[in-house]
């Protein structure tokens, strides 16, 4: 096993929860989300953007690193965490005193799970979680501004209650959360895709009821859709399938729930959307319909044997299977399978220390699609390998296949020896809380705790620490695996999802850190690139204006349609991975002439994004040509100064030219005058003026000192940047003015504008338009 790459073993002073397959996982923002006792810990590996300058509240751990070979580099990590104050909101004795209602949590609060939403959720585009405390209480978690503040959900679920049922009893079981889990993003096959949310929240409670919740953000509250009635039991696990679209448009999923008896219920929900009358020809209001399909299936009948562990595997072309494990077995269950009805698996203990036991709780589910394979890890610290998952299931691999339960077990015992800095023996149990696969294949996340069963001494929590494993599982082919990966992730990129480009990066950024590997794949990596399939960079953009758009209130649409015609695209969406990953490899290649071919590459599909950018305003400005100021006006002919400078296909140059007779007609300008006359901007540094000919950065000049200055840009509305109060894309580091009303300032604030575009409304709304880097398309964070 020393062949394989180790690349990180990071220290946490921390308790860890009992063992939890949801415990450990990767957020929709590209962050690992690790659930402990008393904290929840946000961590961010340095090396996969430029994250050093950008994030707050945020240190470089440096924790013990590892180079097993010249090849493997270790990653760095940067760590926030929210602590759990441990105060108790509910105090279910004064709602009722039956015996039923006793929650023995609240003698010793602690963190007992933690569901994390779909990115681009908030105002902000980032993701919530919802925490679930030992005394049954569920909070909404979310960033705002530089600190985190939670909003307790289980008054709305009381409030729920009682219109159920008059009884104290009935309605306290229905307000004690057992178990959460959110749903991704429903992908309904618009093109555009619109920036809506139609993700649920599952809450499994006491009575055996599960309610699902949905975040509004036009109020920033969790409300109830909808509730139903699964056992008379409590519910104790929930899980989610992807969503699937038929034929009519509904997008179905399947929801795992098991209750305490042992009993698990496959439960079909659908989703439907429905085009309210549109409130202007820009944007179109949509509504959600939800429907069980009751009662669900069986996937196994109650046998007292409580579930550990539960997830949906989604085969390729296949329907989900649903994985769970009790003491000592792993079951898989599909609606329609090649198996009779469910399949269950023993698993066989892997020796390896003397707390090594099968009957051991699980502690991660993962499935491997390019496999067909699920690997399952114990709190034991093994791990069990599942082949043939969406066929025929089964723990006893082939006379051609080496990846077993034995060799898997063996590796992350050599890890956990590695790690560690004093001598283990065979009494040293790693006891695993929490695993998941880091890149979709070998390479494998997962944290332990050193113990030893037979010292019966007292460790107080003070002197827990807990270690964070990033490293691989088995030996493959590596280069392959990437540039298939690349090839997928370009080729056919998804904006319905919302993931940040550094989520849906992670299993490729993660092994071109290797400036050798990049040595080796430039050429074939650059010729992906620029060749991958399903690639449309500047989209068709049709805006159908009516004749008495003049006389509607174009504002409330004019943002959101903004909003999805920049990131709804999904050939745009493949322009800004190309362009991130050519960044990436750029700033890690070690030889000049690679790092410029990977600058020409990035500079090229950055001109793709600026081009649509500009198209995008050009054509909104077109529609609400008969409703621009003065301040509107000159942003106009700003971008029409740009895109008749731009090296973008002849669409740009030619709506330009038709914007500029539009404005000429409504406004009266003189079109025979240079359309870039009177643009000139003042260096916030020398005030000297400076001409509009570049979109990222001022013309270079010489200062009052004989010194160069060369200002920066706004990333989406190319002005010279004049204040600190500013975004940063986490990234690319581009930087862009904060909407008004963002980072406390006032509503009406619009500070760094210069005076001729500070009362534009299409400047406004473009602001808050661009929630994300229009370039890189990742999350913008502010510095303080």
């Amino acid at each position: 096993m020393s062949d394989l790459q180790m690349l990180a073993a990071l220290r946490l002073p921390s308790v860890t929860i009992s063992p939890s397959a949801k415990g450990l996982q990767f957020s929709g923002d590209g962050q690992v989300i690790l659930l402990t006792k008393y904290a929840v810990y946000i961590l961010v590996y340095t090396s996969s953007a430029s994250y050093q300058s950008c994030l707050i509240d945020a240190y470089l751990d440096s924790g013990r690193w590892y180079t097993p070979s010249q090849s493997a580099q270790s990653l760095g990590w940067l760590r926030t965490v929210v602590e759990f104050d441990r105060a108790l909101t509910q105090q279910w004795p004064s709602d009722c005193q039956d015996w039923g209602t006793v929650c023995l949590g609240a003698l010793d609060p602690s963190l007992q799970a933690i569901a994390l939403s779909p990115s681009n959720l908030t105002n902000t585009a980032g993701c919530l979680f919802a925490l679930l405390n030992s005394n049954l209480e569920l909070t909404i978690w979310g960033a705002s501004k530089n600190f985190l503040t939670g909003e307790n959900v289980t008054s709305l679920l009381k409030d729920a209650a009682g219109t159920r049922s008059t009884s104290a009893l009935v309605r306290t079981l229905h307000a004690q959360s057992t178990c959460i889990e959110w749903s991704q993003q429903p992908d309904w096959g618009l093109t555009p895709a619109p920036a809506i949310d139609a993700s649920l929240l599952a809450v499994g409670n006491r009575a055996g009821w599960v309610s699902l919740l949905r975040y509004d953000g036009a109020t920033e509250r969790m409300v109830i859709v909808d509730s139903v009635a699964i056992a008379d039991r409590w519910i104790s696990h929930i899980a989610w399938s992807e969503w699937t679209i038929g034929q009519d448009g509904v997008c179905e999923a399947m929801l795992g729930c098991a209750a305490a008896d042992g009993s698990v219920v496959a439960l079909k929900v659908q989703r439907s959307l429905t085009v309210r009358h549109p409130t202007s020809n820009l944007f179109s209001e949509y509504e959600f319909g939800l429907k069980f399909h009751e009662p669900g299936e069986i996937a196994c009948e109650a046998d007292g044997k409580a579930v550990t562990a539960m997830r949906w595997a989604n085969p390729q072309g296949r329907n989900p299977v649903l994985i769970f494990h009790k003491t000592g077995a792993v079951h898989f269950w599909s609606a329609q399978s090649t198996w009779s009805d469910s399949k269950v698996l023993f698993l066989r203990t892997q020796k390896r220390s003397l707390g090594s036991s099968a009957l051991c709780p699980a502690s991660g589910i993962c499935y491997i699609q390019s496999r067909d394979i699920s690997v399952i890890s114990l709190s034991d610290g093994s791990f069990h390998t599942v082949h043939g998952v969406s066929t025929h299931p089964t723990l006893d691999p082939s006379s051609s296949e080496t990846l077993s339960s034995g060799a898997l077990s063996a590796a992350s015992r050599a890890v956990f020896l590695r790690a560690e800095a004093e001598q283990m023996t065979p009494k040293h149990v790693d006891r695993v809380s929490g695993a998941a696969t880091f890149d979709d294949s070998s390479t494998f996340i997962w944290t332990y705790e050193a113990t030893s069963p037979t010292d019966f001494s007292y460790k107080h929590d003070a002197k827990h620490v807990s270690t964070l494993v990033v490293a691989q599982m088995w030996n493959e082919d590596l280069d392959e695996q990437v540039l298939q990966d690349l090839a997928a992730h370009v080729g056919h990129a998804n904006s319905a999802t919302g993931q940040a480009p550094i989520d849906r990066l992670r299993p490729i950024l993660v092994h071109l850190r290797d400036p050798q590997r990049l040595a080796r794949l430039h050429e074939r990596i650059i010729d992906i690139l620029h060749h991958a399939p399903f690639r449309d960079p500047i989209p068709d953009i049709a805006l159908h204006a009516r004749a008495s758009d003049a006389e509607v209130e174009l504002t409330p649409g004019f943002g959101n349609s903004l909003a999805t015609h920049l990131f709804g695209w999904n050939g745009v969406l493949s322009e800004r991975l190309r362009y991130a990953i050519a960044v990436f490899c750029q700033k890690h290649a070690s030889a000049p002439e690679i790092q410029l071919q990977f600058a020409s590459a990035a500079q090229h599909f950055a001109s793709n994004i600026r081009a649509h950018m500009l198209l995008t305003l050009l054509r909104h400005m077109s529609v609400a040509s008969g409703r621009l100021d003065a301040s509107d006006v000159f942003f106009a002919r700003r971008t029409v100064a740009l895109a008749l400078t731009s090296s973008g296909p002849p669409e740009l140059r030619k709506k330009a030219e038709e914007l500029s007779a539009q404005m000429a007609k409504t406004t009266g300008l003189d079109t025979n005058r240079d359309v870039t006359e009177n643009l000139d901007e003042l260096c916030p540094a020398c005030h000297t003026p400076v001409p509009l000919q570049d979109a990222d950065t001022a013309t270079p000049h010489r200062t009052m000192l004989d010194s160069s200055c060369v200002p920066a840009r706004c990333c989406a509305t190319f002005f010279i940047l004049t204040t600190p109060r500013l975004r940063t894309c986490i990234g690319c580091s581009r930087k862009a003015l904060l909407p008004a009303g963002a980072g406390g300032a006032p509503a009406s604030d619009s500070d760094g504008l210069p005076d001729s575009a500070r009362n534009s409304w299409i400047l406004r709304n473009l602001l808050s338009a661009t929630r994300r880097c229009p370039f890189c398309g990742n999350n913008f964070v502010v510095l303080v």
